[in-house]
Formats: structure tokens, C-alpha cells, sequence
């Protein structure tokens, strides 16, 4: 049977004279053409080593449809080489197309010991298709590749998701979550103004959280039941990333003592609000790389069910209908703003003309410091209004701004609405 050394040096001519081409093609830029040379290619020998290279340099250039054709043909291709197989599972995954990433994964992710992304690719992989079994299967496997790297590995993150996807009944939690969208409580963007105004003509105490994906983890971080069951590793890889985004120090740096106070103002910031946003039942259905933490945080808030909820991205509904919240809020009084965005404040205060404005500004300070900043809050009349885009810290202001007899409001994913 003919190798490619043979191949190489011209053992069949027809083949090499189409691998030139395509080559050449490349090299040009005219990468329909050299597509449909790898076409010819592929069916005069399917399983050439220098042909899925050069597939795999086409899939680098291509996007979108482009990109699947050249999917299309290196899975006509057979298994070969490990390094090789890891890199073709990586255009599959950078497709989306994980099903068709996973058999060559399976078989390369432990030789590799993880090299060529094959780790990363297999358990997202395994992740995005809700096979959370087999990531916890690998655990092990995690194990030995986080002992090379000093102990940690981001993947850890994604054990911890599957853990807590594991102990979830997800039909029963898609279940509720869709009576709860069918039912009276659950509110459209309409009807989130609708209330917000009500409690601004009655001065009266009021709150909207958003449940969050980012919050999730800190809700699970702070869980004595998510504590039961992930590894101290785990619970910082799964907090450390968003962590980091909003404070630019390590999850690892907090103190004990003050998540454990973070997390019991989050619960009673959720027990006691008016709107509580939620993923909805559509992301609990099909969000496998949150499911784990949204479930955990639906069972440590799950409380507020006898009150009104909306759709997590509500808010920006409401921005987009009312740009800048000009109707909303325009010509109040007074408006406070939490944050950790320079400017958001004035921007804010021009686009709304309101009366008087007061900034709590967060950005800068720690995390301790940014919380004692919050529990010095005061509220200047009963029914104040004050909107929150403090990050994790949001749910602490909510909570201090409402207990205090104000309004306030979790604007976090609608500050777009005060761009400059």
C-alpha cells in the first residue's frame, strides 16, 4: 500500500498535481478555488496528512459558510494522527459543531495530555452538548493537568457547572420556570414600568434585581449546599474570572468572612425585592455552560414567587423602548447612582434632567472598601430613586437603597442607554 513518503515524492502524479494546486491557490488568495481543488483531492485519497493541513490553513481563512464547507470535508476524512485529529476538533469546535468534535477528542485528549486546546475543546465540547456525566468522569484527568500547572486549571470551572447540573431535576426546574412565564406575576417590559411608576407616584420602597449569570457564581461561591459538593478548587475557578473582571484582584484575596456577609445581603437583597429577573426558561432549557449555577442560585433564591418577575434581560427591553429611560425617569427630583463606571453618572444626569444627582462611586476601591462604601448610603426621602450598575456588588446596594425606603433600580445591562 502506498505511503505518503511515496506520496510526497510523486508516487501518484495526478494527486500531487491537484496538492500544488491548492497550494498555489492558498498562497493566492483564491481560496474557492483551492476548496474546490481540496474537493478533487479528497477523493483521490481521503486520508492524506498533507491534504487536512491544508484544509485545516483553509478553515483559518474562512468564516461562516465558507468555514463549514472545509468542516464538510475533513469529516469525510479518517483518524491519523493525534496532533492533527486535535487541531481539525478545534475548527469543528470554533464551528460550533461539537458532536462532530467529540469522537476525535475522546480518542486524543489524554495521549495529548491536553496539548493542542484538545482539553479545553473536549470538556466545552462536552459541556455545550449537556454531557456532564463524562465531565465529571474527568475529573481525574483535570486533576493531573491543574497538578502541571501549579494546581490550578480554568476547566475547573467547568467541573463545578456539571456538578451542580448533576443534582438538578432540569425538566422539573424548566417545568416551573415556564408556569412561572405563563402566570400573572411574570412581567414584560410594559409591565416593569408600569411598576416602577407606580412605586415613584406612591414613594414608596422598591427594588428590580437581576438574577445574573456572573452573580450566579457568586451565589453559588456563597452556598453551603454548592460548598457540599465542589472542591475549594472548583468554587475559585468558577468566581475567580468574574471576580477579577470587576475588581482586577484575585477572588482568592477576599475574606471569608465578608462573602459570607456578601452572600446573606444577596438572599435577603432577593427575598425582599418587588422584580426579581430571572435567565428564564428558555436559558434553563438550553444554556448548558450556566445550567449548574443558574440551578444553584434558583434553589438558594428561589423564594420570590409569590412577587413579580421578568426575563433577566428586561431592562434593556425597557432602554430600548425608552432610550436613556428620558420617560421614565426625566425631570425627577432627584436621582441617585451606584457604579463602578466614571461617568455614567453625568451622562445619566444630562440625558434624564433631573433635579439634583448624588454619585456613589465605586470604581478603584476595593472590594472591602467598596462595601462599606454601600452600607454608608443614605437615602434622602422616602421613595428616592436610585439606579445600581455596581457589578456583584449590585444586589448589595439594591438591598441597602430598598431597607432604607428607596427606589432602586438594577440598570446593569442597560448602561449602553447613557453611551457618550
Amino acid at each position: 500500500m502506498r505511503n505518503e513518503k511515496e506520496m510526497a515524492l510523486g508516487g501518484d502524479g495526478q494527486l500531487k498535481a491537484v496538492l500544488d494546486q491548492i497550494r498555489q491557490a492558498i498562497a493566492a488568495d483564491r481560496e474557492t478555488e483551492a476548496l474546490a481543488a481540496c474537493e478533487k483531492a479528497l477523493a483521490l485519497w481521503p486520508d492524506i496528512r498533507q491534504l487536512r493541513g491544508l484544509l485545516l490553513d483553509l478553515a483559518q481563512r474562512f468564516e461562516n459558510t465558507d468555514r463549514l464547507q472545509v468542516c464538510d470535508l475533513l469529516r469525510q476524512t479518517d483518524f491519523l494522527d493525534d496532533a492533527q485529529d486535535a487541531d481539525i476538533a478545534s475548527v469543528f469546535f470554533g464551528a460550533g459543531l461539537y458532536e462532530d468534535a467529540l469522537p476525535r477528542l475522546r480518542r486524543v485528549t489524554r495521549p495529548l495530555q491536553g496539548e493542542h486546546f484538545s482539553a479545553w475543546n473536549y470538556i466545552r465540547s462536552l459541556e455545550e452538548t449537556g454531557r456532564f456525566d463524562e465531565i465529571v468522569a474527568s475529573g481525574d484527568f483535570l486533576d493531573a493537568l491543574a497538578a502541571k500547572a501549579g494546581g490550578r486549571i480554568s476547566l475547573y470551572s467547568q467541573l463545578a457547572n456539571a456538578r451542580l447540573a448533576r443534582v438538578t431535576d432540569r425538566a422539573a426546574l424548566v417545568r416551573q420556570a415556564t408556569e412561572l412565564e405563563s402566570s400573572a406575576r411574570w412581567l414584560n417590559g410594559e409591565g416593569v414600568v408600569g411598576q416602577i411608576r407606580s412605586a415613584i407616584k406612591e414613594a414608596r420602597p422598591f427594588s428590580l434585581l437581576s438574577c445574573a449569570h456572573e452573580r450566579a457564581r457568586l451565589v453559588c461561591a456563597t452556598s453551603l449546599h454548592a460548598n457540599l459538593l465542589l472542591r475549594p478548587r472548583e468554587i475559585m475557578e468558577m468566581t475567580d474570572p468574574p471576580w477579577q473582571a470587576h475588581f482586577g484582584v484575585p477572588f482568592a484575596t477576599f475574606p471569608a468572612l465578608e462573602l459570607a456577609r456578601l452572600g446573606t445581603a444577596y438572599r435577603k437583597t432577593a427575598r425582599l425585592a418587588d422584580i426579581v429577573c430571572l435567565p428564564g426558561a428558555e436559558a434553563l432549557a438550553r444554556d448548558n455552560p450556566a445550567f449548574g449555577f443558574f440551578a444553584e442560585q434558583e434553589r438558594e433564591l428561589g423564594n420570590y414567587r409569590n412577587r413579580f418577575s421578568a426575563v433577566s434581560g428586561v431592562m434593556q427591553e425597557v432602554a430600548a423602548a425608552d432610550p436613556g429611560l428620558k420617560t421614565l425617569l426625566g425631570h425627577l427630583p432627584f436621582v441617585g447612582m451606584v457604579t463602578d463606571q466614571p461617568g455614567l453618572t453625568a451622562r445619566m444626569a444630562v440625558v434624564c434632567d433631573v433635579g439634583a444627582v448624588t454619585e456613589i462611586l465605586l470604581a478603584d476601591l476595593s472590594p472591602v472598601d467598596a462595601m462599606r462604601q454601600i452600607e454608608e448610603i443614605w437615602v434622602p426621602y422616602p421613595g428616592s430613586v436610585f439606579l445600581v450598575a455596581a457589578g456583584l456588588l449590585t444586589p448589595l446596594a439594591i438591598g441597602r437603597i430598598h431597607e432604607l425606603g428607596g427606589i432602586a433600580l438594577d440598570v446593569e445591562n442597560c448602561v449602553g442607554t447613557w453611551a457618550e
